[in-house]
């Protein structure tokens, strides 16, 4: 087995055995209308997400997604139109720590462990 099939077996994958990335979504102080765009667009493409706070969003995306390309789809809504947003990719196992209800970190939990 080559190195690059063997980096290719490390990366994540949905439930379909699909290879995605995560990829976080940050904005600075969004509106009602603009964070339901924003989850709504993710939803309708399937994507696994969390959004357990107003203005931050952690998603699986198909692996060829780059942060460019998902906040070009996001500013492409007219709800969304163009605020302050962040958009970052992540790779490997995470480590987090956080104040939230318990049921928020369930989702965190495939991708990462709390400290």
């Amino acid at each position: 087995m080559s190195l690059a099939t063997e980096i290719s077996h490390l990366r994540p994958r949905n439930k379909r055995g699909q290879k995605v990335k995560n990829l976080a979504i940050a904005l600075n102080a969004g509106s009602p209308e603009i964070r339901n765009a924003i989850t709504s667009g993710l939803s309708d493409k399937n994507w696994a997400y969390w959004h357990w706070m107003d203005d931050f969003w952690v998603v699986q995306v198909p692996d060829n997604y780059t942060p460019q390309l998902l906040h070009n789809l996001i500013e492409a809504q007219p709800e969304v139109g163009k605020p302050t947003m962040l958009v970052f990719h992540f790779s490997g196992k995470i480590k987090y720590w956080g104040r939230n209800k318990k049921e928020a970190w369930t989702w965190l939990d495939h991708i990462g462990t709390s400290e």
